[in-house]
């Protein structure tokens, strides 16, 4: 609280309160500079003291695209954005910083086999009420790593624990159902500007495993062959890239590989991905998008519609928006902060992401 004094002033007043039960919610506090939005959870026994409490917004006085720039600018490593309109299925640009630039997204990546999903849907391949049993693993973010051998699920259960908890195992899942190769052709037909640096398309386990120590050896191979050859890599070596060879403490605290083993997309590239997605108009893909909108209440109520798919590791965040005005306009914004050699500020980084939404809100 003393870092918020010093970048906004002095506390003014408690603007509103909006629970989300109980015990959590979100408050909207007025500062001399700026309007903190933050989530806060109370313990369930008397005196009821605060034992979470995080910051998910901040609305600058008198903001602008380039007091964002700015900041983004200052940040150590790289970082960039595209605001565009979505229209007949076609990002048209706004604005942005490094748009263009091939970014670490990290599950943002999960926004190719949603769309590969649906798409395959909505061809009549497949249902959202087929059920497959559950047979990966892979390691948390998600629940089904704990969950038995066998257990049936439906693709729709699937894709929504994917999307709104970026569940590992269940993006592997999908992904061996929809088949790699096809992401990869939906990914060239979304028009992604680099497909050469975004393919293999690899599983979660699969990267978590290439990043490993022991791995080394693999990894530089992998790093040097031809995309052929990594695909060959991937089915030859698949004894190391199971889930006894990865080691959660090597993942979680530096920043590992993530200029070379990654999922990569510029701010374009998902611009065009969320364009095609809003063109398709699946009913189920707009529901799951909606289940976790990552900003605060507060300022999701400015939006008719607010769909959204993050991401981060050590090095890496990304956020990724499918977003419609009250006005009916449709938008597409995303942005990503690498740094290679330290950990990111994802709650920073959503705050600037969170301040580009807020003044497209405020288009006419």
């Amino acid at each position: 609280m003393a870092q918020l004094r010093v970048q906004y002033g002095q506390p003014i007043a408690v603007l509103r309160i909006i629970p989300a039960s109980d015990f959590d919610g979100t408050v909207e506090v007025q500062y001399e500079k700026a309007v903190i939005a933050a989530r806060m959870v109370l313990d369930r026994d008397p005196p009821y003291p605060v034992i979470g409490l995080q910051i998910t917004g901040v609305n600058i006085a008198e903001d602008s695209v380039g007091k964002i720039k700015e900041e983004m600018r200052a940040l150590l490593g790289q970082t960039g954005f595209e605001v565009a309109e979505i229209s007949n299925g076609t990002p048209a640009y706004i604005d942005g910083l490094n748009q263009r630039k091939q970014f670490a997204i990290g599950s943002v990546f999960k926004l190719y086999v949603l769309a590969t999903l649906s798409e395959q849907i909505k061809g009549g391949e497949k249902k959202w009420s087929d059920v497959v049993a559950l047979n990966h693993q892979s390691l948390p973010s998600g629940v089904l790593q704990n969950w038995p051998a066998g257990a049936p699920l439906t693709l729709q259960t699937l894709a929504t624990l994917m999307i709104s908890i970026s569940d590992n195992t269940a993006t592997d899942m999908l992904i061996d159902h929809v088949g790699r190769r096809k992401i990869e052709q939906l990914l060239r037909r979304s028009g992604h500007s680099d497909p050469s640096k975004a393919l293999p398309f690899l599983t979660t386990l699969e990267t978590f495993a290439l990043k490993m120590p022991r791995n080394d050896d693999l990894r530089e191979r992998f790093a040097a062959a031809t995309e052929s050859n990594q695909h060959r890599l991937l089915e030859q070596e698949k004894s190391r890239l199971g889930i006894d060879s990865v080691s959660v403490t090597n993942l979680a605290t530096s920043p590992r590989h993530i200029d070379t083993i990654e999922w990569f997309a510029s701010p374009a590239d998902i611009s065009k991905l969320l364009a095609a997605m809003h063109s398709v108009k699946d009913q189920v893909v707009t529901e799951i998008l909606a289940i976790n909108p990552i900003i605060p209440p507060g300022d999701a109520k400015r939006w008719e519609y607010v769909g959204s798919k993050g991401g981060s590791e050590p090095g890496v965040v990304s956020f990724a928006f499918l977003i419609e005005a009250k006005s009916g306009r449709s938008y597409a914004i995303s942005g990503s902060w690498n740094n290679p050699k330290t950990p990111v500020d994802e709650t920073k980084f959503l705050g600037l992401m969170n301040r580009l939404l807020n003044i497209t809100a405020e288009r006419r």
